[in-house]
């Protein structure tokens, strides 16, 4: 039988050092000998959370507060599983009753800063950073909190000196570099903002908020790409309700503008223009996520940081954009008077742009019943536009009314997900 507290500190150590694995077997070992063991259930909760696996983590959080029901620690925990289930108003709570056990616990304090700047409520998010702080003043988790808020409130001189604070205090964080990544890549300086990511993912191969960094600042490359990436990092600070409100603002303006100026003879091609930019932002939105995927598998660093499922959605949108190029350029080439397959290659080049969108949205290795709803969603759409063009060149009428379908379910589909979290 193995000594308890001396499993408990190799434990700890193996979690450390990223050997979650091995932290996990000894820590099923010591439970063995004492079930209701709370630091070893603690230590399994956090072995979960670096996997990932949050649901699976709050399971075992609860498990331990059943055994102790006051340590300010596992409601610690809990919350912090509740944060990154984006159950925000849960993990307040639980954040809330670790601070009435132990009112000087620094690292909630900091927890409370992440999630109020995750709820755009930065001003609340920077009391709470700077409370940590006036208890610990060389906080990492209070200094990085700190410092996002900052740079959300546009303070940025002092974002940056307490980045750098943040820096000097430990230069090998991988957290404090990946904070530092973002803030930057938020301020436009994708190249600055690479540099941090891949030291945070020297320090640490598997932190996944770096991996999603250096994409994205992999990505920031193309500049299409790069404005879209700001706008989002725009409309996100403004709240929730902002993500729904300003697409459907612009899609009204829009047809605004267009009825406008079609009233006029004079300005009738200011009106092409105005709806020719509206569905150009559109489309691009939807699209240029996987054209960038793509990019990045010619990159030398790019084709490491992709997931297989974003290699192949990258893949299989460009094959979709590609046969509705070619087919646009052989409708271009048909003589007048080939009307049947004038109709045949105008539904295919329509169908195969289409595709792209629902393509994107698909995870890979294919599974009908895994990865969600939407992603179901997104199967069943890409399955009625390729039937269409399957039933093209055999009765082109049925293909016309599955075409209509799939551009009806397309249409919902984009303004749905507008209200998705």
């Amino acid at each position: 039988m193995q000594d308890v507290q001396a499993g408990l500190d190799r434990a700890n150590l193996l979690l450390h050092q990223h050997r979650v694995k091995d932290a996990q077997e000894q820590l099923h070992n010591i439970l063995q000998q004492e079930p209701q063991n709370s630091e070893a259930l603690a230590l399994l909760t956090r072995c979960s959370y670096q996997l990932n696996q949050y649901p699976e983590g709050l399971e075992i959080v609860e498990q331990a507060l059943q055994c102790d029901p006051e340590n300010p620690y596992l409601f610690y925990l809990r919350g912090f599983g509740y944060y990154h289930t984006d159950e925000l108003e849960k993990a307040i709570q639980h954040y809330e009753a670790a601070l009435r056990l132990q009112p000087y616990f620094t690292e909630v304090y900091a927890m409370l800063a992440y999630v109020y700047n995750e709820k755009k409520d930065f001003k609340r998010g920077l009391a709470y950073a700077n409370d940590g702080l006036a208890l610990e003043p060389e906080n990492l988790s209070c200094l990085n909190a700190r410092s996002i808020s900052l740079n959300k409130l546009k303070m940025t001189d002092e974002a940056i000196a307490t980045m750098q604070h943040a820096l000097a205090q430990d230069p090998d964080n991988e957290h404090t570099h990946t904070t530092v990544g973002w803030n930057l890549l938020e301020k436009g300086k994708h190249k600055e903002a690479r540099k941090h990511f891949k030291e945070a993912l020297r320090i640490n191969p598997n932190y996944t908020s770096a991996q999603l960094g250096l994409k994205e600042s992999l990505k920031s490359i193309i500049p299409p790409y790069r404005w879209l990436l700001q706008y989002s990092f725009w409309v996100n600070n403004k709240g929730k309700n902002m993500r729904w409100i300003i697409p459907v603002g612009l899609y009204l303006l829009a047809r605004i503008g267009s009825s406008l100026f079609q009233q006029t003879e004079k300005y009738k091609n200011v009106a092409y223009i105005i709806v020719g930019l509206y569905l150009l932002f559109v489309i691009t939105s939807w699209v240029i996520g996987p054209l960038a995927n793509f990019f990045l598998l010619f990159h030398k660093d790019g084709k490491y940081a992709l997931t297989a499922s974003e290699k192949f959605s990258s893949i299989s949108v460009v094959t979709a954009l590609t046969a509705g190029i070619m087919s646009l350029i052989v409708l271009a080439l048909l003589p007048a008077g080939q009307n049947d397959l004038i109709n045949i290659f105008t539904l295919c080049t329509l169908v195969f742009w289409g595709l792209s969108m629902p393509l994107s949205s698909i995870y890979f290795p294919l599974s009908f019943n895994g990865y969600g709803a939407h992603n179901k969603f997104s199967m069943i759409l890409a399955g009625i536009g390729i039937l269409s063009i399957l039933l093209t060149p055999l009765y082109f009428s049925a293909a016309t009314g599955v075409a209509v379908i799939f551009l009806i379910l397309l249409i919902i589909n984009s303004w749905t997900g507008l209200f998705r979290k």
